[in-house]
Formats: C-alpha cells, sequence, structure tokens
C-alpha cells in the first residue's frame, strides 16, 4: 500500500481537484461493459474519476500511466470495497422500503465487519490449534504482534495516550479477571492464555483501558464505561476504564475478542487476502432474498429465500421437499494415539454417546455434541488431535467446511485434513452423523497409522434460517415464542390448529399487545417471561420469553414514519411502539406465504432427523457469521460466478454510477494516505 500511497502524493490527489472535463490520449470503450482485466478496469475506471471532476485531466493522465500490478491492484481494493459497500447499502435498503423498517445506520461499514468477521473465524480455529498443540496451552502471542504492540488500538478519535488489555473470566462464574499476557509483556514475568474451554465459553472477555496499565482484578473495580461504535472519545475518563461491546454487552467471546488482542496482525496479513471476494459477496447477496413488493401491511409483509441464489442452490437440493440432501458440511476429526486399541477407543465414543451396543456410524442427537465437548473437557474421552476449534460451536478437531465434489467432499473454508476413505464416506451424509470407519475401527490416517473418526454435520438454510421460535407450535395447549429485546413480533401471519381465532386474546401478563386497524396482533415482552391466551373458544396459552435472538430474519427498527405505519395504526396503539422499537420477520423458505403452509412447513422441519438442533440453537449473530464463512468459501474458487458479479456490479458502478460513488471512493483514498502506517483493517 506504500507503492499506492506514494503515487497518489505524486499526482497531488487532493479534494479541491479541477472539474475540467475533456478527453485523456487513452481511449476505453466505456458505454459497452467492462472487460475484466485489472488494468482495463483501472484505466475505465480512472477515466470516470477524471469525467465526474473529482482529478484533474493532467492527473489522469499521470495513473494511465502507472503500470506497476501491485499498484493497480491496490486501487482496485479500493475500488471493490466502496463497490461492495454501496451494493450492500442497496440490497439493505430495498428490503428497509418493503418492510417499512429503517434503514441501517450509514456509520455502519458492512464491508469493514465483513472483513473483520471473516478474517477472525480463520484465524479462531488457527489460534486454537496451537493452545491445543502445547502440553502447556501456552502461545507466544509476540510472533503476531506484526511489529506493532499487541491489543487493541485507535478504538476512540481521542485515544493515543490510552494502553488496552485483554482481560477474561475462566468461567461465567468465577468473577476473578485474569489479564492476558505473555512473558515480559507490560514488563512482567507472567504468561497467562486463555484455556481452550475459556476461549469456547461464553462472552467472558473484556477489553480494559487506562494510561498507565493499571492492573484490575474485578469488573467492579472500573468505575467508568465506553462503548464502541456509539462513542466516538474517551474524553478526560481518569482511572481504568471497560470498552462495552454495546449497549446491551460488556463482555465478547473468544472468538471476537481476537480481533482485539491481535488487531495488527489481523488487519495486515489476514484481511488483505479476502479483499477478492468482496464484489462476488456483495452481488450473492444482492439476490438473496425476494420480497413481496405490494405489501402495505406489516403483518403480510415476508421474505423468503430465492432459490436461483447462489447460496440457495448451492447448499442443498430442495427447501421444502419432504427428505432433502444437503452438499455442504462442517467436519471435524478426532484421533486415538498409535499405541491405542482401535476397536476399544471407537467404543468408548458410542458408550460416551448412549450407543455402546450399536454397529456402523453413529446417527447423533440434540445432546450428542454437548456430550462430546464435555468429555474432552474432562479428558473422559481420548481425543489426540491437534485441529483447533470452530468459531461456531467450539467442538476440537476442526477440518472446516466442506461440498461435495465427483469422488467425496472438497474444502471451501478451512483445511480438510480427513483421510480419503473419509471423505468420500461423508458425500451421502444427510444427517448429524459420527463416522466411524470400516468394522468400527476408525479410519487410518498419517504415515504413523494413526485412527481417526469424523464428525459430519450436513448444513440446511432450514436450520440456520429456523423459525421455530416464533412459531405456535403448541404442546398440550401451550405454544412459546422466543422475542428479543424492544422487539414486536407479528402474530397474523402466524396459524395454530388449536386456534379459531387470531385476532382475539386475553389474560395477557408481562407483554404488550397492538392491534392495528385491521384487528392484526403484535406482541413484544415486557420481562423475562411473560404470557397470554390467544384465541376466542378454541384457545392456547402463549407463554413469551424475552431471550437473545436466535432467529436469523430480519430484525430492523420499525419506520414510525412511513404511511404503513401512520395509517396502519391509530394514535393510541403508535404511542406504545417506541422510536427504538424493532420488528422481527422470519425469512420463508417457500413462495407460498399462506400461515398454515408455512406453519405445517416449519412443523415438518422440526421433526425431521435431518435438522440439527446445535446449527438451530446457535445465535443469529453465529448463523450469519457461518452463512458469510459458506458464501466466502462457495464464491473464492468459482471464477466463472466472479467474472459475472465484477460485470454487473463494475457496470453498474463504474460505467453507469454517479458521483455519490466517486465521492466515497474520494475518501476511501484520502483515508489512506492519512493513515500511512497501514494499521487499520480498510
Amino acid at each position: 500500500m506504500k507503492k499506492l500511497l506514494a503515487i497518489l502524493a505524486a499526482v497531488g490527489l487532493t479534494a479541491t481537484t479541477s472539474s475540467v472535463v475533456i478527453s485523456c490520449t487513452t481511449t476505453v470503450d466505456r458505454f459497452g461493459k467492462l472487460n475484466f482485466s485489472d488494468k482495463q478496469v483501472y484505466t475505465s475506471f480512472i477515466l470516470k474519476m477524471k469525467d465526474s471532476g473529482f482529478i484533474s485531466v493532467s492527473q489522469a493522465e499521470k495513473f494511465l500511466k502507472i503500470s506497476d500490478t501491485e499498484i493497480i491492484a491496490d486501487v482496485l481494493k479500493i475500488l471493490d470495497k466502496k463497490i461492495a459497500e454501496e451494493e450492500y447499502k442497496t440490497t439493505s435498503s430495498n428490503i428497509a422500503s418493503t418492510l417499512k423498517v429503517k434503514e441501517k445506520e450509514t456509520t455502519e461499514n458492512i464491508t469493514s465487519n465483513l472483513l473483520n468477521d471473516l478474517a477472525t473465524n480463520k484465524f479462531f480455529s488457527e489460534y486454537t490449534a496451537k493452545v491445543i498443540s502445547d502440553k502447556h496451552g501456552l502461545v507466544n502471542d509476540k510472533q503476531y504482534s506484526n511489529d506493532h504492540s499487541l491489543n487493541p488500538f485507535n478504538l476512540f478519535e481521542d485515544d493515543e495516550k490510552i494502553n488496552y488489555s485483554i482481560y477474561y473470566k475462566e468461567t461465567s462464574e468465577n468473577e476473578t479477571l485474569t489479564r492476558w499476557q505473555v512473558l515480559g509483556e507490560f514488563g512482567e514475568n507472567e504468561w497467562n492464555i486463555p484455556s481452550i474451554d475459556t476461549l469456547n465459553g461464553g462472552y467472558n472477555f473484556y477489553i480494559i483501558g487506562s494510561t498507565d496499565n493499571t492492573k484490575v482484578t474485578k469488573l467492579t473495580d472500573i468505575k467508568n464505561t465506553k462503548v464502541l461504535n456509539k462513542d466516538t472519545k474517551i474524553d478526560e475518563v481518569t482511572g481504568p476504564f471497560l470498552v462495552a461491546k454495546n449497549e446491551q454487552e460488556q463482555g465478547f467471546s473468544g472468538n471476537e475478542i481476537m480481533k482485539y488482542r491481535f488487531q495488527s496482525y489481523i488487519n495486515a496479513k489476514i484481511i488483505p487476502d479476502l479483499y477478492t471476494q468482496l464484489i462476488s459477496l456483495a452481488y450473492l447477496d444482492s439476490n438473496l432474498y425476494s420480497t413481496n413488493l405490494t405489501t402495505t401491511n406489516y403483518t403480510r409483509s415476508f421474505v423468503r429465500l430465492n432459490t436461483s441464489n447462489k447460496l440457495v442452490s448451492s447448499v442443498q437440493n430442495s427447501l421444502t421437499s419432504e427428505t432433502k440432501s444437503s452438499n455442504v458440511k462442517l467436519i471435524w476429526s478426532f484421533k486415538a494415539k498409535v499405541s491405542t486399541d482401535a476397536t476399544s477407543w471407537v467404543k468408548s465414543y458410542k458408550q460416551a454417546l448412549g450407543e455402546p451396543n450399536s454397529s456402523g456410524n453413529i446417527i447423533l442427537d440434540e445432546n450428542s455434541i454437548t456430550t462430546l465437548k464435555n468429555n474432552f473437557s474432562s479428558n473422559s474421552l481420548e481425543n489426540n488431535t491437534k485441529l483447533g476449534t470452530d468459531p461456531f460451536l467450539g467442538l476440537v478437531g476442526y477440518n472446516g467446511i466442506a461440498k461435495n465434489n465427483d469422488t467425496g467432499i472438497e474444502a471451501i473454508s478451512g483445511s480438510l485434513s480427513i483421510s480419503t476413505d473419509a471423505q468420500t464416506a461423508a458425500k451421502s451424509i444427510d444427517r448429524p452423523t459420527l463416522l466411524t470407519g470400516p468394522r468400527d475401527q476408525g479410519f487410518a490416517v498419517g504415515d504413523n497409522g494413526e485412527s481417526e473418526i469424523v464428525l459430519v454435520l450436513p448444513i440446511y438454510l432450514n436450520d440456520i434460517y429456523d423459525n421455530s421460535n416464533v412459531t405456535l407450535n403448541a404442546v398440550n395447549q401451550v405454544a412459546t415464542l422466543s422475542i428479543p429485546s424492544d422487539t414486536w413480533v407479528p402474530l397474523g401471519d402466524k396459524y395454530s390448529p388449536y386456534v379459531d381465532d387470531m385476532k382475539t386474546f386475553t389474560n395477557e401478563t408481562d407483554v404488550e399487545i397492538i392491534k392495528d386497524n385491521n384487528g392484526n396482533l403484535y406482541v413484544k415482552a415486557l420481562a423475562d417471561k411473560g404470557s397470554f391466551t390467544l384465541g376466542n373458544e378454541r384457545t392456547i396459552k402463549v407463554n413469551v420469553e424475552n431471550k437473545v435472538d436466535t432467529m436469523l430474519g430480519v430484525h430492523e427498527t420499525i419506520n414510525k414514519e412511513d404511511s404503513a405505519f401512520t395509517s396502519g395504526f391509530d394514535a393510541d396503539q403508535q404511542a406504545k411502539v417506541k422510536d427504538t422499537d424493532k420488528i422481527l420477520y422470519s425469512v420463508l423458505w417457500a413462495r407460498n406465504a399462506d400461515p398454515k403452509s408455512v406453519y405445517q412447513l416449519s412443523e415438518a422441519w422440526s421433526n425431521s432427523v435431518q435438522s440439527s438442533s446445535d446449527i438451530k440453537n446457535l445465535s443469529a449473530t453465529n448463523k450469519q457469521l457461518l452463512i458469510s464463512e459458506i458464501e466466502n468459501g462457495l464464491v473464492a474458487g468459482d471464477t466463472d460466478y466472479t467474472t459475472e458479479a465484477k460485470e454487473e456490479l463494475y457496470t453498474k458502478y463504474i460505467m453507469d454510477g454517479d458521483n455519490v460513488l466517486f465521492q466515497g471512493l474520494y475518501d476511501e483514498l484520502a483515508k489512506y494516505i492519512k493513515d500511512e502506517d497501514g494499521n487499520t483493517s480498510d
């Protein structure tokens, strides 16, 4: 990037550049679709910048004489990032308009968040593998310092004199904080690295800032808090202060904290390699959902998965058929020591999983992965793996994400290290399964003749976009809705065979229920637990739990200024909706949005042996991380799709774009000039 900075300085790119628009000596066809060599795109981009008045004719000529491929590639990285950001915003805006919700804040940098998430996922598995490989669980973090201090920096505008540290609790119940540090860090002879259990144990990591590296032992010792992406300055805070993840949560997970502990390394060494996928990812996500574009009613608004989208068509054969097949799998492998009897070793796993007398592969149930994690933590099961943990479920032995190919499976994320025989066996697996190998002796792997067994978790979008927590699936006349804080869930698009009237309710306790002008109901949790009775003569009790969102849907702030809201609710009902309240829509699996049909599809999948409760129960955030990881893997190796994406989006934003894009590009270039040390994540 420094070459780019030098060239930008040489041509004098400034915000007051002349807006004279005349032809340069170099010509290019700017009216057809672009040809997609880096040089041709670069040339078109420079000419368009000149035509739009952001650089002068003489500056354009200097840029066009550049032949250094590294400089051209750096310019295109900036271009790709900005085009992807614009496309994500356009997609978000279209959905917001259809569903009558507010658009995302313009300060939210979608592509930077995406790059950070993908890079952090990759690093997490690599780092946990090093923790596992060391018999004492120690890692020399200084190998990741990248000629910069460990821990975060530049979290706020005025924190240049602040030193940040990462602290962790060994468990959620333990209130004592331990500072994450290696020998010599902070001038101390201590080496504290979080264990695998701690790294996978919840939101037990904290960022604490101070001017003098003051060590703290409990959160109660800290009197001040600053919130990321809300507070821009620390002002004149005295004493140590906590940096909270958001207004609801103070702590970070083990996966999330990696991008702060190793901020410089991840930004410099991992993120740059991901830029090439941004255009394809933005293009893929632009048509992931289809919507009913004519709705004026909150209850009848919906989005559904677009079956022609590359993600949807690549993951599975059908969203609605009774029996499905998955083409994408999460893979883990567990190993025995060479000296261990393979037959007895496999049997120990079967016994732990409640199948001591079975033969062949083990079909996993909803408790199996938790059982394995607990047994690994207590060393009750032998697992000699040197592979790290995944960033989703926290299970050791993670190989990554794989997709089916002609002979077996191939990695699209991570490093697939299982044997060829195991890869062949994994291809046909359509439900959560532990492959126990020929004659229940595992698969032979490596030169030393080790045995391994392989856990295959097929991915289905029906699990990722599971809507059961907002489905009126009654058992013994009682249904449960799980609703995040400050969120309304529409009931008019729901169905229950046990309810005769979806517009009648009584006995509400610790819930708020409003009606639109058509009588459709909307419910909001007011406490951790509440309830109401739904129906007239045939009724069910509906328990309402206020929980962290596990449903990956559209969860955005209601636009109270939209006519659908102002004309859809009377004044009394409108007053009950706060300006910051959100609405939660599930993502449908089929074109038919009839409530009974949606209910039947959800009910059938909930009872399917192919469904995975481990995927269903992931938080909405982790489900989105998993989707992004799969998408990135699918587009990274598909040159045809990348060409299609570039053809569409380069043409849309360079050939047919307007000055808004170029102003944004200009701002990006100016930021790079300012940040000469190259330590930002952009």
